[in-house]
């Protein structure tokens, strides 16, 4: 009775440290998927009611809106798997730009994921690194994101494709920004080269036009 009572007690004892351990593991890996889950990674994004947002640029830092003002810049959304108008898009802008003998100082390129859930900081880093050229990648909270293409008037649908795998459409116009930081005009790539620089070349010297129409307004259109 004696031996049984043992081995029934050290059974049990050795069924109970590995139901701990087991617990401590389910645990750590609970916390790591918490820790480095999208929303937490990016919980410090945001939008302000002005439009000014903050967002998580290429390299993990911190990105404000509000550092871009004093110079005429242009936003560009877009996603990193995007197959051609988007990196066509981003390099036709920074020629465009060298081509003006303009730095990335003097024309801030900035390119806004609608793509959250895939596009980390990582992934646009390398997705910039492939085009060769200064840009600023940004992503964030998916709802964050939502929040500025809509303020921004910008179409985004997801396309489902095999598996688990999806496309994206989105409005392929750049957004061109003067330097007071207010809307100045899109540009679009039906345009010609000479026309967009003229558009550079005005935003960075001109008062914000005088209109009633935002520019969400004006191109909801894509």
């Amino acid at each position: 009775m004696t031996m049984q009572s043992d081995f029934r007690r050290s059974f049990m004892e050795r069924k109970l440290r590995l139901i701990v351990v087991l617990l401590l593991l389910l645990g750590a890996a609970g916390y790591l998927w918490w820790a480095a889950r999208p929303e937490r990674r990016y919980e410090q994004s945001g939008v302000a009611e002005d439009g000014n947002y903050r967002l998580v640029a290429q390299d993990g830092s911190l990105f404000q809106r509000s550092s871009l003002k004093g110079h005429p810049y242009i936003t560009y959304f877009g996603y990193a798997s995007c197959p051609d108008r988007c990196p066509a898009m981003l390099a036709r802008l920074s020629r465009i730009r060298a081509r003006m003998g303009w730095t990335h100082e003097d024309l801030p390129i900035v390119f806004i994921t609608v793509d959250p859930a895939r596009d980390t900081p990582e992934r646009l880093d390398a997705f910039v690194k492939s085009l060769g050229e200064n840009i600023i990648a940004l992503t964030g909270e998916p709802q964050v994101i939502n929040r500025i293409t809509d303020n921004a008037g910008v179409f985004v649908k997801i396309i489902p494709q095999s598996g688990d795998n999806y496309r994206i459409e989105h409005t392929t116009k750049a957004f061109l920004y003067n330097v007071d930081g207010d809307f100045w005009d899109t540009v679009s790539p039906q345009e010609a080269d000479a026309r967009i620089e003229a558009k550079l070349r005005d935003a960075a010297v001109s008062p914000p036009p005088k209109t009633e129409m935002s520019h969400a307004t004006l191109d909801r259109r894509r």
